[in-house]
């Protein structure tokens, strides 16, 4: 039992700081968004956290505002009274894609698109969003596209070095508090560039300042695996010549730095990028990932080498491929064993799944 003098303390502060001194009722776990993989949400602990901030971080064109687009639709069905909104930092935010990709986009109380001019912008449009309540999740593209408005009105040839750093400094630190007082979370999309004075030549780190690293629950780092790509054969309609076209790519999700559960876990999952017959539609693979996830918590029973038990009681034949053979053929079961999964998620994960730990690759 706490003494006398440590009750006064606490409500001392309490009068003082308000909701910043931690009450024990509290301290619950956090609710999570789905970032649309499974794999990914069990590495991150259940995906991207309310009443945190997040980093998405990898090189151009790896998918990382295809994953915000993910989340945000995800965003939408789970809290249907509450809005997410995209600050357009690089106005280049194709409606067409995220409507490919569940996000609604066309009601405009779901759905608020931002496209501010400086980082000073950013700031107050953030801080307007997660005030009001009304907003579940606010997407950042990008903070590599952020200048400060001394940038942005100055002529070339004057200098505003180290203003935009010392902006978003004070957005990301002030944004943290913001997360918590609205039971909302922000996701910072991010990217690498030329670091200019670096030892090694070609040298690259990620855009803003250290302050973006440790104001953030959580970090992630995305790149392609060493997987092919799959492809389809198509005549292009200009040259009229044979060509192929990329339908669908491998990608490895790297959580660099987790507050809320084990970092260090990568997870390796299909994205598909064009919707075909035989790859189906749009987006992460849920098959694959419903194998993968199906053997490593055991919701795919291993019989032996080559044979696999399904949660029907049927045997499938023929190792993995003979796996997503029958899969391809019956739909049904990708939901059944997803399920399934979850049931075991918390488990101990086997070796084969595609969640490794530390420095140790995917398998």
């Amino acid at each position: 039992m706490a003494s006398k003098g440590l009750s006064k303390l606490r409500t001392d502060l309490t009068k003082v700081y308000g909701d910043r001194v931690t009450r024990r009722d509290l301290m619950v776990p956090p609710t999570f968004i789905s970032t649309g993989s499974l794999t990914l949400d069990y590495a991150l602990g259940g995906g991207f956290a309310l009443k945190r901030t997040h980093e998405i971080l990898g090189p151009e064109g790896v998918g990382k505002t295809s994953l915000a687009n993910l989340t945000m639709a995800n965003a939408q069905l789970q809290f249907p009274d509450r809005a997410v909104a995209l600050i357009d930092m690089e106005q280049a935010y194709d409606f067409a894609w995220a409507r490919k990709l569940g996000v609604n986009v066309d009601d405009e109380e779901k759905f608020f698109h931002l496209y501010p001019d400086h980082s000073e912008d950013v700031s107050d449009q953030i801080g307007m969003l997660l005030r009001s309540g009304e907003v579940a999740l606010v997407v950042i593209d990008s903070i590599g596209g952020m200048e400060s408005r001394a940038a942005f009105e100055k002529k070339a040839e004057e200098s505003a070095m180290g203003k935009n750093a010392q902006v978003i400094s004070r957005m990301v630190k002030r944004v943290a508090g913001l997360c918590r007082e609205s039971n909302a979370a922000v996701v910072f999309i991010n990217q690498y560039r030329a670091d200019i004075g670096g030892r090694m030549p070609g040298a690259q780190k990620a855009a803003g300042p250290s302050a973006l690293k440790y104001n953030t629950t959580s970090q992630i780092k995305m790149s392609r695996t060493g997987e092919p790509t799959k492809k389809v054969s198509i005549t292009d309609a200009v040259s009229k010549a044979p060509a192929e076209l990329e339908v669908s790519r491998q990608l490895r999700v790297r959580v660099t730095r987790n507050k809320l559960a084990a970092q260090g876990r990568v997870a390796d999952f299909w994205f598909k990028n064009v919707a075909t017959d035989k790859h189906g539609p749009i987006g992460i693979d849920r098959a694959d990932e419903a194998i993968n996830l199906g053997i490593a918590t055991g919701a795919i029973k291993r019989l032996t080498s080559v044979s696999y038990e399904f949660p029907d009681g049927s045997t499938i034949k023929g190792g993995r491929p003979g796996v997503e053979v029958a899969i391809a053929e019956r739909p049904e079961l990708v939901e059944v064993i997803r399920q399934r999964a979850l049931e075991h998620i918390s488990d101990e994960v086997k070796s084969e799944h595609t969640v490794s730990y530390d420095d140790e690759e995917a398998a």
